[in-house]
């Protein structure tokens, strides 16, 4: 009879401690469930509010050498920043390989002291590279390093340190803006435009374009997908992309990633161009992409009005 009482409290122990134990599961499974749905809801209001006005720069040895950026950076100002409600939803970043001095960086912020500017390092490859599958050219080597440094940050890097953003505006140094309207992310949400460019051209030059076509042609052939429109390239000196859409494309994430491995940026000097124009042709529905005639600006280093 002992031992019988005896294993009853055992038993009885051993179910309690059983319940308590779960009890502590189910309390713990719901407090980190909760936290990471905070977090989650969190990240996605950071994307859904938060946008970028961005240029990857030089950095020069004189400050008059900063005028074209100044210039730049004050239409920005007067045509846009100044005329928004929600100035608290966007940053104004400033992309330099680390040559841009502190001293230079306090003379631009002063040039223009109502647009509040953030100066942000990038790393600068060294990569020097001949791919038999996308060759050095003559017309390739004329191009420096450093811009080809310029052509895989806008094709492939920019997403690294532009994470945490929903819509970027791109806009290169040498662009002045005479037209923008003030409320376009707002519109572009409304109609579901992820990306965008004031003007699309046909192609890039043969030369610096060697296996590109190939890579893509390929990609499609053995994933079984089909081109889905005629192939348009955006003059992406001024260009708007929403980064959550294409971050999470997982054949934008796959193509980039094959670009990347074959260092044919720096090898036959691919440009974000015709890389940004083989994405949206091959791999994006029409309906996600536009060419803006409303945006209006003189690039500079073209001498060219858009639009």
């Amino acid at each position: 009879m002992n031992i019988f009482k005896k294993n009853v409290k055992r038993y009885v122990h051993f179910f309690i401690f059983l319940f308590v134990l779960l009890i502590l599961i189910f309390v713990l499974y719901y407090f980190f469930k909760n936290i990471i749905y905070l977090h989650k809801k969190e990240i996605e209001g950071m994307e859904l509010h938060k946008n970028a006005i961005v240029v990857l720069t030089k950095g020069y040895n004189g400050n008059e050498e900063y005028q074209e950026l100044i210039d730049r950076n004050n239409s920005i100002y007067n045509i846009f920043y100044s005329l928004i409600d929600d100035k608290e939803n966007y940053d104004i970043i400033i992309f330099h390989e680390g040559n841009i001095t502190e001293e230079q960086q306090i003379y631009i912020q002063s040039s223009t002291p109502n647009l509040p500017l953030k100066f942000k390092y990038v790393e600068f490859l060294n990569n020097n590279i001949d791919n038999p599958k996308c060759p050095n050219t003559g017309l390739s080597n004329n191009f420096s390093i450093g811009y080809k440094n310029m052509c895989y940050f806008w094709s492939i890097s920019f997403f690294k340190y532009l994470h945490e953003y929903d819509y970027i505006i791109r806009i290169d140094e040498d662009c002045i803006i005479y037209n923008l309207d003030i409320n376009i992310l707002n519109k572009y949400k409304e109609q579901n435009i992820m990306f965008s460019s004031a003007y699309y051209q046909d192609n890039d030059v043969d030369d610096v374009v060697i296996g590109l076509k190939d890579l893509f042609d390929n990609y499609l052939i053995e994933n079984n997908l089909i081109k889905k429109n005629d192939l348009k390239m955006p003059y992406t000196n001024f260009m708007i992309l929403n980064i959550p859409f294409f971050k999470n494309n997982i054949d934008v994430n796959n193509i980039l990633n094959e670009i990347d491995k074959s260092n044919c940026i720096f090898s036959n000097r691919w440009g974000d161009l015709p890389i940004w124009g083989y994405i949206l042709s091959y791999l994006i529905d029409k309906s996600y992409y536009k060419e803006d005639k409303n945006i209006i600006y003189l690039h500079g280093s073209h001498s060219t009005k858009i639009n």
